[in-house]
Formats: structure tokens, sequence, C-alpha cells
């Protein structure tokens, strides 16, 4: 009979190195490992929970967080233009209506008619 040992057990990592910097510094495993067994380098939010409804239900802090650092969340940049001048434009002739190539002319010299044959003919 054996007394006065110590049991030891192996831990995949030790979650006190490299703490200060762990965001960039630990790989994908070890974070998990330290966040689940010992809660160090947690991310702040879950940014796979609400994502559905993610305008609607984070806060603006999540909202910023999780789209800078896990690419969720991040708002889509609309254009306020009436048309999308690059959409179609391959069949621009045939295919685009005629407020569309008026102002895709005008405002991009795309789709422009090379002769207006109504000129002159007042």
């Amino acid at each position: 009979k054996q007394q006065g040992c110590t049991t030891t057990t192996n831990v995949p990592y030790d979650c006190d190195a490299g703490y200060a910097k762990w965001e960039l510094g630990w790989s994908a495993g070890k974070k998990t490992y330290c966040c689940v067994h010992e809660q160090k380098a947690c991310d702040p939010w879950d940014c796979i929970d609400g994502l559905a409804d993610w305008k609607d239900a984070w806060s603006a802090e999540k909202q910023g967080w999780c789209c800078a650092n896990k690419n969720a969340g991040c708002p889509i940049a609309t254009t306020s233009e009436p048309y999308d001048c690059a959409a179609g434009y391959a069949n621009w002739e045939l295919g685009w209506s005629q407020g569309k190539k008026k102002y895709c002319c005008e405002k991009t010299g795309k789709a422009c008619e090379p002769f207006d044959c109504s000129a002159g003919l007042a």
C-alpha cells in the first residue's frame, strides 16, 4: 500500500501561458479548451445564437463585434441608385427599359444610342 503519492493529470493546454495575448496568440483548440474548462479566452458573444434575426435581436455592441471578428451580422451595403448599370449590360439594347437606358447613358456613359435618329426632324 502506497501512501503520500499524488495523482497528476496531464492537461492539453496551459491556460495561463500567453493569456495576455490570447486573441491573436492562441490556437482555436487552446481557446476552446480554456474557455470550456477554465472560463478563459471566451468570446464576449456567441455570434451563431440569434444570427437569423441579428438586425432586431442583437445589441449594437454585439453586431459590431461579431461583424468585425466573426464576419457575422454584417450589414449589406446597398445603393440608392435607381438602376444597376452593370446588370444586364451585355444585352442593354433589347433588355433594358428606356428609363434605364437614359439613366445609365447620362450617369455612366453606358447604353447610349450611337445616333439620335430624331434629331433635326422638328
